[in-house]
């Protein structure tokens, strides 16, 4: 699919992407060009096949012509933003609260590719990048773009599959695999009757969070799939309404995401879990939420750009306003061993869907991901995004009903030594909502559907507690679940306790650091900063009348949130002073690319920041 904007292409003097004869020998490209070329790349041009595949480009900048206009072009940006993403943001601290991610591509980057006929496929504002397809043969000639920084093979990664469906059970008066007992009905119910999903609710202690009075509601939740095949006309849906905004299919570029060619229904079984209300029969573990709905797979296939489509999806849930990502989708081994990553690259930041997941917890979002059902596989390992550290992102494991691992569960740690999963859920023999017909359900398994059940108590938990962070909550969850004190890598935590997690205080846990004295940043100047001038000064200081030693760091970030270099880290005591410069270098000693930078300043769990400006 061609993406044409009506934007005034640049005047760039941009080589031809004409393809050379085969017999021709490809002239020396410019050592500037040639070293924007990933060297993963060179046996496909060597080769001369003239079949498409798919790349990466990754943009040198936004298209800001000068501090002014990047400070321009960011105020439009958080005007483009959803006031409940912005709200967001603010209840989670997210400093500063917009950045360089939140700009749009530059249209005129993308004409350009457009205007040559470069089938753009996916896209990412965060990571400021493209996917293009074309033949290799132009790949040079894509490299001397200049405003290409980067071209990249894109990952070829073979998604995570759940475990064989069971039976399928007769409609709608069929009881539950494992009916629930008289006493336990009494016991965990007061005002709802959750029929078939009353076990797969009760090991998490659900039904006491929403006999609290917590069922998700003014919740936003995006569900991130592969299709929502028949949910419109399921009986479990019929409460809620989930308009056409709110639905969008990354795949074919629209807002339909059901009955579609290539769509599945894994994303209705999901949703079920999470969303369904028919009392009696079956009600979900967060019914009280709102809904929206990403379908960024192809069923059945497997094909090199779902990853980006998953990293679309989640900036869209961000630009909504959304509270929660829930996600059954991971990535593991390539389908072309020859581009594989290794188990040491799930390491939380480096594949493209673990790099979009990254940042949307940074953006306030608290994002749920299946752990994998790679157990009893060759990759016995968690998949990505799942690899995300701890502190930003739930990966789930899958239990039976009595909590014994499932066999089939992915299991960590990631490869920096995280625990994973993080916490588990019913993942074997659960009642599911079935796409076959309006009151049809079936028995089926895996992380999949683990994963929207603790999600949705995640949500309600969201509800109940409206100053806890994303962080926060899933500390609640961890601390108050069933090994919070012995966490091992195929169980996590163990399974969450609701009720437990809903009365935890932040204040009583055991492991939270005792208050730090507050630091004071200041900055004397100048700002802007030029290369040339005189260096940024800072002067740092503990709160008057601080009288403990504490520990701090300064550092400069990018825009990207990348470290760029640490100016400062130690302890300060007794109301001590002291100063901190900047030249405008990074810690390899080179220079600044100009642009916007932040200073941070870190102590005691807490962040805060002041923007710089690097001028030439």
């Amino acid at each position: 699919m061609n993406i044409m904007i009506p934007v005034t292409v640049l005047a760039l003097a941009a080589p031809s992407f004409t393809a050379a004869p085969a017999a021709a020998v490809p002239a020396p490209l410019p050592t500037a060009a040639a070293s924007r070329l990933d060297p993963a790349l060179a046996g496909a041009i060597a080769s001369g096949d003239p079949t498409p595949i798919p790349v990466w480009v990754t943009f040198a900048d936004k298209g800001e012509r000068d501090p002014a206009d990047l400070a321009a072009r960011l105020d439009a940006a958080r005007a483009a933003l959803s006031p409940r993403s912005l709200a967001r943001r603010r209840r989670a601290h997210v400093w500063p609260l917009v950045d360089y991610r939140d700009l749009p591509l530059e249209p005129a980057y993308l004409e350009a590719l457009a205007h040559d006929g470069l089938d753009v496929v996916a896209w990412s504002r965060w990571l400021n990048r493209v996917a293009v397809r074309l033949p290799a043969a132009q790949l040079p000639a894509l490299a001397q773009l200049p405003f290409v920084a980067r071209v990249t093979p894109v990952e070829r990664m073979r998604r995570s599959l759940d475990p064989a469906p069971g039976e399928a059970l007769p409609p709608r008066a069929a009881p539950a695999p494992q009916p629930p007992t008289a006493a336990e009905r009494a016991r965990a119910v007061a005002s709802v009757d959750y029929g078939m999903s009353i076990h797969m609710l009760k090991q998490m202690n659900v039904p006491a969070v929403h006999d609290s009075g917590y069922i998700g509601t003014g919740m936003l939740v995006c569900v991130i799939d592969d299709g929502f095949n028949g949910y419109p006309t399921h009986e479990a849906f019929q409460t809620i309404a989930i308009a056409p905004g709110m639905q969008r299919d990354f795949v074919d570029k629209d807002t339909v995401v059901t009955g579609v060619s290539g769509g599945g229904a894994h994303g209705t079984s999901v949703l079920g879990c999470v969303a369904g209300n028919k009392p009696g029969t079956y009600v979900g573990s967060a019914y009280g939420a709102s809904f929206a709905l990403a379908r960024t797979e192809v069923d059945p296939t497997e094909t090199p750009v779902e990853m980006l489509y998953w990293g679309m999806g989640a900036e869209w849930a961000d630009s909504l306003g959304a509270d929660l990502i829930t996600s059954s989708l991971g990535y593991s081994t390539f389908d072309n061993p020859a581009d594989s990553y290794t188990y040491a690259q799930m390491d939380g930041h480096t594949t493209t869907v673990t790099r979009a997941a990254e940042i949307a917890a940074s953006k306030g979002i608290l994002v749920v991901n299946a752990v994998g059902n790679e157990g009893s596989l060759p990759w016995h390992y968690l998949i990505a995004p799942a690899d995300v550290r701890t502190d930003s992102l739930i990966a789930v494991g899958a239990v039976d009903r009595n909590g014994v691992v499932a066999s089939f569960s992915s299991y960590g740690p990631n490869a920096a030594g995280c625990t994973k999963p993080d916490l588990s859920a019913r993942g074997v023999a659960d009642t599911l909502v079935s796409s076959a017909g309006p009151t049809t359900y079936f028995t089926g398994g895996g992380t999949s559907f683990a994963t929207p059940l603790l999600a949705g108590l995640a949500t309600c938990l969201l509800e109940a507690r409206p100053g806890w962070t994303p962080s926060v909550v899933a500390r609640a969850m961890r601390e108050t679940a069933s090994q919070s004190a012995s966490p091992d890598n195929h169980m996590g935590w163990g399974i969450p306790n609701g009720l437990a997690a809903l009365r935890w205080d932040p204040a009583v846990s055991a492991v939270v650091s005792p208050p730090q004295p507050a630091f004071g940043l200041r900055m004397i100047g100048p700002n802007p900063l030029r290369a040339s001038g005189p260096p940024l000064r800072l002067q740092l200081g503990l709160g008057m009348g601080n009288r403990r030693l504490a520990s701090a760091r300064v550092r400069v970030m990018d825009a990207l949130g990348r470290e760029l270099r640490t100016l400062w880290s130690g302890s300060l005591c007794c109301d001590e002073t002291i100063g901190i410069t900047w030249d405008g270098r990074d810690a390899s000693g080179a220079r600044a690319r100009p642009g916007l930078y932040v200073v941070t300043l870190e102590s005691g769990g807490g962040r805060s920041g002041q923007r710089i400006v690097l001028l030439p």
